[in-house]
């Protein structure tokens, strides 16, 4: 049995409605927040299930409602570069905010952090597998140079003379 695409497209209403019906109000108010963020339809899908944000392939931020507490992912590199310190007591893993009010600050107080955050994540770079960067990069360039037949390589079709025999090696 194929399995389902990791990818989907995103509909606010159709993603809370899988959310528990306690925690859709802050799920509501986190999806308004990624959509604020980051406007434009195709901006935000879900994978497996949850929100995120993508540019280009490139992972950007997102989050997963959780049993313990909502989670934050924050991929772009720069939201730690320009807010780490700030980050750093929330935060439960290389890229991920527990959600979760602690030190000091309450809610509304680290709802404004992750806005912040978002707002970094928007205008820099996120983070991409390599083998995404392959794909993503293989279809750039056949875009800027589509190929008429064969590979051009040793032995394919694009490099056989019209005679058929392969072209001799330089």
């Amino acid at each position: 049995m194929p399995s389902a695409p990791r990818l989907a497209a995103y509909d606010r209403k159709t993603y809370l409605a899988t959310v528990p019906v306690a925690d859709r109000p802050l799920a509501e108010r986190l999806c308004r927040m990624l959509e604020k963020v980051f406007p434009g339809k195709g901006a935000i899908s879900l994978y497996g299930g949850f929100p995120v944000a993508m540019r280009d392939g490139e992972w950007l931020a997102g989050f997963a409602m959780r049993k313990r507490a909502p989670m934050i992912y924050l991929c772009s590199p720069a939201v730690h570069a320009e807010l780490g310190a700030e980050l750093k007591p929330f935060m439960s893993g290389k890229s991920c905010l527990e959600l979760r009010p602690r030190g000091g600050v309450d809610l509304a107080g680290l709802l404004k952090l992750v806005e912040r955050a978002l707002r970094v994540a928007a205008r820099s770079p996120g983070l991409i597998s390599k083998a995404d960067r392959r794909k993503r990069d293989a279809a750039r360039a056949e875009v800027r140079s589509p190929r008429r037949s064969g590979s051009g390589r040793p032995g394919s079709a694009a490099s056989r003379s019209p005679r058929g025999g392969a072209r001799p090696r330089r």
